[in-house]
């Protein structure tokens, strides 16, 4: 039975019965994504695509007199940075690629989370890239980006934001990323998967 371009089986040699189109023509290609807009970050961070700056973790959707409060409650957060076999396997299980071996010893690590945005990543001073959670090592994760996501507070508490990173954040499910640029609220115990191995686990004080 003749198949068209579409994959459809048809019964008309000549003309899909299906869909229409003629039986050997060219499969019409996916149109190509619309770019991202590009915008300058107030903080003289030019050529930002997502609604977060990837420098400061400046909210483009906010006016120019707005900002994120932090916020304000006799909690304080913080996250733990460990290394997580299962996760590990399960990234190294999906490519062929993976060249990063799991730790052998991670020291342990504990971040305060305060202000109104902190960007989780790995320094490069020489592009002027400062994350506020330094993920640099040693050990290093060399699948954490640069400017790999964002702590927001959110709440009375905090959620993450994926800064259009490479290869991906997860949240508590390490088989479902999240989408860029949407802030997935956290609770103290959730674990948010970035880089082939790190976990950060947040934690109430």
């Amino acid at each position: 039975m003749p198949t068209c371009p579409q994959g459809h089986d048809s019964t008309d040699p000549a003309e899909c019965d299906v869909c229409g189109r003629p039986i050997g023509a060219r499969p019409v290609p996916a149109p190509e994504p619309d770019p991202l807009p590009v915008w300058d970050c107030r903080n003289d961070h030019p050529g930002q695509t997502g609604r977060f700056c990837e420098v400061c973790g400046h909210d483009s959707h906010l006016a120019d007199d707005q900002q994120p409060v932090a916020p304000v409650t006799a909690v304080t957060w913080s996250v733990t940075v460990a290394a997580d076999r299962a996760y590990y396997d399960e990234t190294k299980s999906g490519t062929t690629d993976l060249r990063i071996d799991f730790p052998r010893f991670i020291p342990p690590r504990r971040f305060p989370l305060t202000g109104t945005a902190l960007v989780v990543g790995r320094a490069d001073p020489t592009r002027g890239i400062r994350p506020d959670i330094d993920l640099t090592g040693p050990p290093e994760d060399r699948a954490i980006g640069r400017s790999h996501a964002m702590l927001v507070p959110h709440e009375g508490g905090w959620a993450v934001v994926d800064l259009h990173s490479t290869n991906h954040t997860f949240v508590n499910d390490i088989h479902t990323p999240i989408p860029p640029d949407h802030p997935v609220p956290l609770s103290a115990g959730d674990r948010v998967y970035l880089g082939a191995w790190t976990v950060l686990t947040l934690h109430t004080d």
